[in-house]
């Protein structure tokens, strides 16, 4: 896992939080004015909103599918503890919740635990395995919790009741002073629209005017990685902290076999699968059977047919088959001012923010997503 330092948590938001000047207009069922609309209720999304209520701005979450979260989607039926479908490390070596309103209750629900340099790690090369330990290796991991979790108990509440579902949007108009937002049967005005979209999904809306040309050609260049994870319950333990496969040329993509059980309070035996990029594709393209089969005749061959001896069951997520994903995060190779070019305001009205959204200093994960949408509703606020 090849990850920058994690811009702490304490990015996301302020102690001050004043009620008293928030308002929320709701002009009827086909259209309603707002100051600002935000398109996504992942991680920029919830981040922006969190934000902009905190200095008294309305906004509205207009989120496509059924659900919040986006990609930092989880599993609670699988295990005794969340299986992270998507986002799951964090790449930190200290965590500070203080910022956050409740701190203290932070502190108290939501638990991280350190790798240690004597963990156990092989490199997968062709048909040959090397042994040793992590060494350093500066990635955490949530105990009995997720990135989801800190966001549901921690951020939703205060903005859930501002989130419209199934609003898939369809245009953006924003050649007037008003910016129109139109979904299947709704539209809505706003003086500003944040995007947190998912890459490629931008293609599926219609905006008027079009994309500037420099945008477009930031996006005809980065390469968006399909992102594929699988999941196996086995009745022992017979693999280590970490498998890397080594991958060539390395901007092919990644593939890391991990103990998922690693930290948690729970006796299960959870071997994690992540694969993005050209090995993601390959996965992918298998039916449920045919993944079965292969990954454990895989697994058997590095683990020495312990895999298919010790199979209780799986679960898989295809974040390319995901309709509102459709991939993982922008490749880790893409060049950062491809990357600075995505975020790029357009008129000072369509802003964009999310963990391809960033000012090219890094881009593919959580905090991303979150440093990226304090940036945004930074100038946004100061164009109010």
């Amino acid at each position: 896992m090849t990850r920058n330092d994690f811009l702490k948590i304490c990015g996301i938001v302020g102690v001050a939080f004043p009620f008293s000047s928030f308002r929320y207009d709701h002009v009827g069922n086909s259209s309603s004015s707002h100051r600002v609309v935000i398109v996504g209720a992942g991680a920029a999304g919830l981040t922006a909103a969190y934000l902009l209520k905190q200095s008294g701005i309305d906004f509205i979450i207009l989120e496509a599918s059924s659900e919040y979260g986006g990609r930092m989607k989880i599993d609670t039926t699988f295990s005794d503890f969340p299986i992270a479908l998507g986002a799951e490390w964090i790449s930190t070596n200290n965590i500070n919740f203080s910022p956050f309103v409740d701190s203290s209750n932070i502190a108290r629900k939501i638990k991280t635990a350190n790798y240690l340099p004597t963990d156990e790690y092989w490199l997968k090369s062709g048909n040959k395995l090397l042994q040793g330990t992590l060494n350093t290796f500066n990635d955490k991991k949530f105990v009995n919790s997720s990135w989801f979790s800190v966001f549901e108990a921690f951020v939703l509440p205060f903005v859930n009741k501002h989130i419209k579902y199934q609003k898939k949007v369809k245009a953006i108009s924003y050649s007037g002073e008003t910016i129109s937002v139109q979904c299947e049967n709704e539209r809505y005005k706003a003086q500003k629209v944040i995007l947190t979209t998912p890459l490629p999904l931008l293609n599926q809306i219609d905006f008027s005017p079009a994309l500037p040309a420099k945008k477009l050609d930031a996006i005809s260049q980065v390469e968006y990685w399909n992102g594929f994870k699988a999941f196996f319950d086995f009745k022992e333990k017979f693999y280590p902290s970490f498998v890397d496969y080594l991958i060539q040329p390395a901007t092919a993509g990644q593939v890391s076999l991990y103990d998922a059980a690693w930290g948690q309070q729970s006796d299960k035996n959870i071997l994690g699968l992540f694969s993005v990029g050209a090995p993601a594709n390959e996965y992918s393209a298998w039916s449920d059977d045919e993944f079965k089969r292969n990954i454990l005749k895989e697994l058997d061959k590095i683990f020495e047919g312990k895999a298919s001896q010790n199979y209780i069951k799986h679960i898989t997520q295809n974040w390319e088959k995901a309709p509102f994903a459709k991939g993982a995060y922008v490749s880790d190779y893409t060049e950062p001012q491809m990357i600075s070019r995505l975020q790029e305001t357009m008129e000072h009205k369509i802003y964009f923010a999310g963990d391809a959204y960033t000012d090219g200093s890094d881009w593919g994960n959580v905090h991303n997503a979150v440093q990226s949408a304090k940036q945004c509703v930074k100038s946004l606020i100061k164009e109010l």
